[in-house]
């Protein structure tokens, strides 16, 4: 008989289980903003001399519009977005896309309030990641 055949059967078995846990391990996280744009939310003025990040909140529609300063080449965006209780963190950090320009420009991205937060009763704290 062939003894050699469950053996073998057990290496291939191992080998595709290995190469699902790689696949699963390496995928793209999906992206953490609705939607990101050049410029600042409707209605939101900044000083000319302030360049702090800021948020706007929709609350009908459970949406945190977030804007901050950066590269227009490599604009800050949501990288995470976690709830503690009715407080958000939202994670700002460079966009992934090579070289970045030695400029400045605002640029806002939209996301979504975590179920489990009353945005009656909304804090957001925004971190910075370089």
């Amino acid at each position: 008989m062939r003894r050699w055949l469950p053996a073998r059967l057990a290496v291939v078995a191992v080998v595709v289980a290995v190469a699902l846990v790689v696949a699963l391990l390496a995928r793209p996280t999906a992206p953490v903003a609705i939607e990101t744009h050049a410029g600042l939310p409707p209605g939101v003025e900044v000083p000319a001399d302030s360049f702090e990040p800021g948020w706007v909140l929709d609350a009908p529609a459970r949406r945190i519009a977030v804007y901050a300063a950066g590269s227009s080449a490599c604009p800050l965006v949501p990288r995470d977005v976690r709830a503690d209780g009715d407080l958000v963190t939202i994670t700002l950090a460079p966009a992934e896309r090579g070289a970045c320009t030695d400029d400045l420009a605002w640029t806002t991205s939209v996301v979504a309030v975590p179920d489990e937060v009353d945005v009656q009763r909304l804090g957001v704290d925004l971190v910075l990641e370089q």
